[in-house]
């Protein structure tokens, strides 16, 4: 055993709770991480009595509660129980419609169903969908990670679909929502919360936290780079032990980190290729009170949740400004796919309604930056796309 502990050494590992301050005890999973640095923190009071010795006599502790904040780099498959917290639901298996006949239009980008209805199984615009079924010269199409740009009932249009494909129909061909969705429900949300436990291996000491919830959420896309997020989070109580007290958990995920290099990005129902930054900050707003005989908090209260964020694009010309000037409610949609394929796992976040708050330029002797910030808004009006402020699909999940 080691005389000091290391970061190397330090296993973080993440179990939901059934009862709210909790711990599971067993169960779990290893988190992949950036850094931890949750800690118990505790007020303070100072005596203010004034004495005639003309110094300070007494000082105490009050309530405990831990906070700190949890970074990574964003993964398909990796950090579900952070987004399940702040957005107060569970990710719903995408939906499937199976032996339907689709009429292809490769140059119109359309898929035209035959029979039934696509809003009415649930498809939603924006959604990333795959097809399976297809046979012969139409086969090429199957597994390929294929946008909802547009949605009827009946007809689908995505940029998504390869010129190398003929027009023709598709018969007896499943069409399924990639993975799993995770929206912010307008009612019915539920309050998770978690076991933390900082297990330092190399020194035989162990922090376990206990009715953790997870709160403002900072998502960086560099143009170059990975993506990043950082999440705050809050507590209730904290435990020491001289060994692992989550044990049985499961082993961190291995899918690649996104980068946003990697993908595509919708403003406004069209693909940009100016967009030079992108940060989104999920924000559920977190209160933990301290009561009269307790020196632990009874409860971690979720306040609204607020989605906002910035960008910097090329000047290219007035379009991205005028939806700031014009006070336009727009979309953006983001693909993040571990790789360049147009089959591979991804992780997608949708901002179905959005208003433009401020636009800015730089001056300088090369390349002009605009930048926006933008505040999401609940999206309920547009029957085609989810009833929500925010969308997370991740194709690694089911």
């Amino acid at each position: 055993m080691a005389g000091f502990a290391t970061g190397v050494a330090k296993r973080v590992i993440l179990a939901e709770e059934t009862t709210f301050g909790v711990s599971p005890v067993t169960g779990g999973k290893y988190l992949r991480r950036v850094s931890s640095d949750l800690t118990l923190n505790k007020d303070s009071y100072e005596s203010q009595e004034i004495l005639v010795s003309q110094q300070v006599q007494d000082a105490r502790h009050g309530v405990r509660r831990p906070q700190g904040t949890f970074a990574g780099q964003l993964s398909p498959g990796s950090f579900p129980d952070i987004f399940q917290s702040i957005m107060r639901s569970t990710f719903s298996p995408g939906i499937v419609m199976a032996t339907e006949t689709l009429v292809m239009d490769v140059s119109a980008g359309t898929l035209t169903l035959s029979a039934g209805g696509f809003l009415e199984s649930g498809l939603m615009r924006e959604d990333i969908i795959r097809i399976a079924g297809a046979t012969g010269p139409d086969a090429a199409i199957n597994g390929i990670n294929l946008r909802v740009n547009g949605l009827t009932d009946t007809v689908i249009t995505t940029r998504d679909l390869p010129a190398t494909l003929a027009n023709g129909t598709l018969t007896g061909v499943s069409v399924t929502v990639v993975g799993a969705k995770l929206i912010m429900p307008a009612t019915g949300q539920s309050y998770r919360s978690y076991s933390i436990e900082h297990f330092f291996s190399d020194i035989g000491a162990s922090e376990l936290f206990t009715g953790v919830r997870f709160g403002q959420t900072a998502i960086s896309m560099p143009a170059t780079g990975l993506v990043t997020f950082s999440s705050q989070i809050l507590g209730q109580n904290m435990t020491q032990a001289s060994v692992q007290q989550l044990t049985s958990p499961t082993g961190p995920t291995t899918s690649e980190a996104l980068a946003a290099v990697n993908g595509s990005l919708s403003y406004n129902g069209s693909d940009s290729a100016i967009i030079t930054g992108l940060n989104l900050t999920i924000a559920p707003a977190l209160e933990a009170p301290a009561v009269v005989g307790s020196n632990t908090v009874p409860w971690i209260f979720m306040g609204r949740m607020r989605v906002s964020g910035t960008f910097t694009a090329l000047f290219q010309d007035e379009t991205l400004a005028n939806t700031f000037i014009n006070e336009e409610e727009v979309g953006i949609s983001v693909k993040l796919s571990m790789g360049a394929g147009n089959s591979t796992d991804f992780l997608r976040l949708t901002l179905p309604r959005v208003k433009a708050m401020s636009d800015q330029k730089n001056d300088g002797e090369m390349s002009l930056v605009q930048s926006m910030s933008f505040t999401g808004l609940q999206n309920v009006a547009d029957p085609t796309i989810d009833a929500t402020t925010i969308v997370v699909q991740d194709s690694m999940l089911s």
